[in-house]
Order: structure tokens, then sequence, then C-alpha cells
């Protein structure tokens, strides 16, 4: 079990940083009487400012969809799950500092590493988490999206100002939402905006490059769960190296 191949995850990740990318970031309040430009810029605003975040993401293409459940921050630290596409599994991940666990499924590691070198990893594993460090090559990729910080960098690298229209009322999670919706050629996408309490962000949709992304954000600033897999649960990732 030399790697673990997850180009779709980093993949989905990259998409929802693209339906957030491309706006200035200006500060105000009243929210639902403010034109569309603004109500997308205070979204953003709050998801930038954020600390940490729950963000509950799917991404579809025609090979699938990829679902990512993270609540994480911008000290890197992180605790949720990633599903692959079709039959591919489900993975659960936890990051604290530099240590990284993951718990894949059968279905999972098989989709990852094929053939008989497949079969050798899942009787390692034994339905225990693997531990390692987040600079090893295998680990590297969920390592790299329990990261807020570097998120947070990729969607506000670059910003577009142009067809910004204003939607509606909405709902997310019971929360009252207004909409805004940017688009630049097939690319789209719709900002669900906070009305109640602080101006935040709850959910963006749309498209991007013929991929369909969603994410909902929410516990803005909760702490990421601390607990850790103990060692009688875990298997060193050198042992399957």
């Amino acid at each position: 079990m030399s790697g673990l191949r997850v180009v779709a995850v980093g993949a989905a990740t990259g998409v929802i940083s693209a339906l957030l990318a491309g706006f200035t970031l200006p500060y105000g309040n009243g929210i639902e009487d403010e034109p569309a430009q603004v109500i997308v810029d205070k979204g953003r605003q709050a998801l930038h400012d954020a600390r940490s975040v729950r963000m509950l993401a799917k991404v579809e293409d025609p090979a699938g969809t990829v679902t990512l459940d993270l609540r994480f921050d911008v000290d890197g630290n992180c605790a949720g799950s990633v599903a692959l596409p079709g039959d591919a599994g489900r993975a659960d991940i936890v990051k604290r500092g530099e240590d990284v666990w993951l718990k894949p499924d059968n279905a999972f590691v098989k989709s990852q590493t094929p053939g008989t070198a497949g079969e050798d990893a899942i009787a390692l594993i034994n339905g225990r988490w693997i531990h390692g460090k987040a600079g090893n090559p295998m680990l590297r990729e969920f390592g790299d999206i329990c990261d807020l910080s570097a998120f947070q960098r990729e969607y506000a690298s670059d910003r577009v100002t142009e067809n910004v229209t204003k939607g509606g009322k909405a709902e997310v999670g019971g929360t009252p939402a207004i909409t805004a919706t940017s688009s630049s050629g097939a690319d789209r996408s719709t900002y669900y905006v906070a009305t109640e309490g602080e101006p935040r962000l709850l959910r963006v949709e749309g498209t991007q490059g013929g991929q369909r992304g969603t994410a909902d954000f929410s516990d803005y600033d909760q702490p990421v769960p601390a607990k850790t897999p103990p060692p009688s649960e875990s298997v060193d990732l050198s042992t399957l190296q």
C-alpha cells in the first residue's frame, strides 16, 4: 500500500474554492436591503474571517459524487469524513497538529490500492485507524484539505465583480437567508447569506468547469473536536509501507 490516490478529494475542494472565488470584500450591515454585490461580499468576508467552520460539501461530475464533511480550523486541525464516487468507499479523518489519522473502509482501500496489495492492506489495517504525519505522501492530501487558512486563501485569490444579481429569500438549516448569484459564461455561483445574526455565508452552490458543487457552512468559530484515536485502535503507517 504505497499511497492513496485521492485526486478526487483535492479536485472537490478545488471546485468549492472556485465557486467561492472572485469578489471584493467590503464591510457593512443591513444585508437584506443591500445590493447583490454587497450580499456576496459580506458572506465571503464572514467565511474569510472564520477561525473554524464546518463544511458539508458535495461535488458531482460524470464519475459520480465526492462528499466532504469536515470541521476544520486555521491551525490545520480537522475531524470529519470523505466519501468517494460510486462504490469507491469512504474514510474518516482526524488531524491534530502534524498527526493524521485515517480510517478507510474496505471499499476505499480497494479503490485506491487494487489487487492483492489492497487485500493485504485491508488485513493489516483490520478496521483500525492509519496513523502518520501530515507530510507523509500517503496522507498529505488529507492534511491539505484540513487547513482552513489555505482554503480561505484559495477562494479569495481571484476577484471578479461582474454579472452579480440579487435573488430572493431562502432558508438553510432553519436559518433565514438572502441569495445572490454570480455568473461567467456557463459557470455560476449562488450564495446564501444569513439575514439573522451575523451575515454569515450559509451555502454556496453552482457549476464550475462542468462540475456541480454545493457547500453548506455552519458552526462558525466552534472548536474542532480535539479527541484523537487511541493507539490501541491505530496502526502506524510505517507498518503498511
